[in-house]
């Protein structure tokens, strides 16, 4: 069976095969949903999210520009989507804290993590990564485990690419002062 395009299928979608987008839905599913769960961490929310997500795009489908991936156009939908519930949700606006955390932290921090074997350093990191708010924890796993450039993350975020390695920056640095506070008990075993 011949492997078809995400463009593929838009066109087919454009010219009136509405059956085509089930394709589509298909293939990102899975990635919507964990965008959203991330955001969100409530399995209903992120649920309806991602749906709701679906919707604004197969609607706006007309107005997708061959400029960028399908998959950014529509993460960019998702993300969005997101954002939307998890600020109604909490009826303010998110915003990412400077924090004043020294080289030294980092550094101590650092070796800490690195002296942990796999399973225990992924699970410091996965405790660490809920500590944070969904926005700077959906950024960090954007990046570092879905494996999104920094510009695909500018185009799903409408974030510029500089403001991007900025809040990535800076997220690194709250999560190693989370970690910092979780492993403090092992920084001073380790140390």
């Amino acid at each position: 069976m011949e492997k078809k395009t995400d463009e593929y299928y838009i066109r087919e979608v454009l010219r009136g095969d509405s059956g085509s987008f089930s394709r589509l839905v298909e293939k990102y599913t899975n990635l919507a949903f964990s965008l959203s769960m991330k955001l969100l961490n409530q399995r209903e929310d992120a649920e309806e999210a991602a749906q709701d997500a679906f919707i604004k795009a197969y609607n706006s489908l007309g107005s997708f520009k061959n400029g960028s991936t399908f998959k950014t156009w529509f993460f960019r939908i998702v993300y969005n989507t997101a954002i939307s519930r998890l600020r109604a949700r909490r009826g303010r606006e998110v915003s990412i804290t400077d924090l004043k955390i020294t080289e030294w932290d980092i550094q101590s921090t650092e070796n800490t993590i690195d002296k942990l074997n796999g399973d225990e350093r992924q699970r410091y990191l996965r405790i660490g990564l809920e500590r944070l708010d969904p926005e700077e924890k959906a950024l960090l796993e954007m990046y570092y485990y879905d494996d999104f450039s920094m510009e695909e993350i500018s185009s799903i975020t409408s974030l510029t690419v500089s403001n991007v390695k900025v809040k990535i920056h800076r997220t690194r640095r709250r999560l190693l002062e989370e970690l910092r506070y979780i492993l403090k008990d092992e920084l001073l075993t380790i140390l």
